[in-house]
């Protein structure tokens, strides 16, 4: 019987250690799927987020090129007003001369007025003048 108990605790010792080893195979590939499937979260949590940033880069290209756009827009507005006006000085320089030259016009014929109603008053008086020489040299 001893040799018989020994072979029943043997058998039961080696029932024993496959047993352990299958359980020790069986938590080692638990322990690689949850670290697998913890991974592949990750991997999946990592993607999202590259999507994620990816479609914000596109988003942010999308609203440079547009605002680029637009500034193209207002530096062709801002030329365009620059040449509009630099035109309205050029016309308001040209109006400034004509205005010069009518107002030394109009001083020269104002002092041809005057000038004149100088001499109209020297001729009266010289008229008025000899009318009186004329008068007291008749009475006399």
């Amino acid at each position: 019987m001893n040799v018989a108990n020994y072979r029943r605790d043997f058998d039961t010792h080696v029932k024993n250690l496959r047993k352990a080893r299958l359980s020790y195979t069986d938590e080692a590939e638990q322990r690689n799927e949850l670290l697998g499937n913890e991974h592949k979260n990750v991997l999946t949590s990592n993607s999202e987020r590259l999507e994620r940033s990816s479609k914000r880069l596109e988003d942010g290209y999308r609203m440079a090129m547009e605002t680029e756009e637009i500034g193209q827009n207002v530096l062709n507005n801002l030329a365009q007003d620059r040449e509009k006006i630099n035109s309205a000085r050029n016309r308001l320089n040209n109006v400034d001369s004509t205005l010069s030259q009518s107002s030394r016009l109009l001083n020269n014929m104002y002092r041809r007025v005057i000038q004149n109603k100088a001499m109209m008053f020297v001729i009266g008086l010289i008229i008025v003048v000899i009318i009186v020489l004329a008068l007291y040299g008749m009475l006399k």
